[in-house]
């Protein structure tokens, strides 16, 4: 019997990053429709009982400790798994600055909608902005090591002592500038960045002198800010999985024996087809989402309000 045409998707990468960006899309629906889209229209209380109580429901969720603390779990995740597809992509360059240009885009867009329906979500760093510039960072200092060294093949063990080294600062720095005692239920968070010293709340003036400690990670400002310490670590500790586990570009399942390698990887694609198709579509929807929901609610509380919300 001859072996099964080889897939060029590898599934369980595809399904992670599927798995992640479905949650992602579950999270940042619920801040759409329990923070952003109501305060255009004036706040919760503003809204019909019945929509009243969906955003309530939905402003509860966004702030449920538990819910913090996996999506803090899922977005390390997301950073690692963008170091280990760098192993898989033509370009890291191209997907690095598509993401950074986005994010930018996306701020500037929410500056002006920010502006015009006289709420305060928009963020100098947001975390598709810091996603985009760790995809930067690591493209760099590959580069740079190949150019110098022109060993390859050392590059990997190079990625992962500046991904523990970045971790490592930026765990220690968040730690040291928690703002909230260091009980151990706030640990894991403060090492995360929940308690950076600044303001989630973009109404608080922000110095251009302080732009570089809100963009590494000292200072927060904004929503959905991100600094790239720790984070850019996991974007290199996935770097360095990906040269050394993916080397040969297969799933990791029966490796030893071809046949089933393949036949594993073409089964487990077609049966997660739909989660493994948005994994490997991630960074597009990643940028679309935005662009699609928010209308949609937005229409939907038009709707329901009977009134044009400025």
């Amino acid at each position: 019997m001859g072996t099964k045409k080889k897939s060029n998707r590898i599934w369980e990468i595809d399904f992670l990053r599927g798995v992640l960006i479905i949650g992602m899309l579950i999270d940042h629906f619920m801040f759409f429709l329990g923070n952003l889209v109501p305060n255009l229209f004036g706040g919760i209380p503003t809204l019909p009982l019945w929509l009243q109580n969906v955003s309530s429901f939905a402003q509860a969720y966004w702030v449920n400790p538990f819910k913090v603390a996996v999506r803090y779990v899922g977005v390390a995740l997301f950073f690692f798994l963008v170091g280990v597809s760098s192993r898989f992509s033509k370009s890291n360059l191209k997907r690095g600055i598509l993401c950074t240009a986005f994010g930018v885009a996306m701020s500037i867009a929410l500056i002006i909608v920010s502006k015009v329906g006289h709420i305060q979500y928009y963020a100098l760093f947001p975390i598709i902005t810091c996603l985009g510039v760790s995809m930067l960072s690591y493209w760099l200092f590959k580069a740079v090591f190949e150019l110098a060294n022109g060993k390859k093949n050392h590059w990997k063990w190079w990625s992962l002592v500046f991904g523990i080294g970045f971790l490592a600062f930026g765990f220690i720095m968040n730690l040291i500038n928690s703002t909230q005692p260091l009980e151990p239920g706030k640990i894991f968070l403060a090492m995360m960045g929940d308690y950076r010293p600044g303001a989630t709340n973009s109404d608080v003036e922000l110095l251009s002198s302080d732009y570089p400690a809100v963009i590494f990670g000292l200072k927060a400002w904004g929503n959905d800010t991100l600094g790239l310490l720790p984070y850019v670590g996991f974007t290199f500790i996935g770097g360095f999985i990906g040269e050394h586990f993916y080397s040969v570009k297969k799933s990791l399942f029966f490796r030893s024996n071809e046949e089933k390698n393949i036949a594993f990887n073409t089964k487990a694609l077609k049966t997660t087809k739909g989660i493994n198709w948005l994994g490997g579509k991630t960074i597009w929807v990643y940028i679309l989402h935005p662009i699609i929901l928010v209308p949609i609610l937005f229409i939907v509380f038009w709707i329901a309000c009977g009134r044009w919300p400025f």
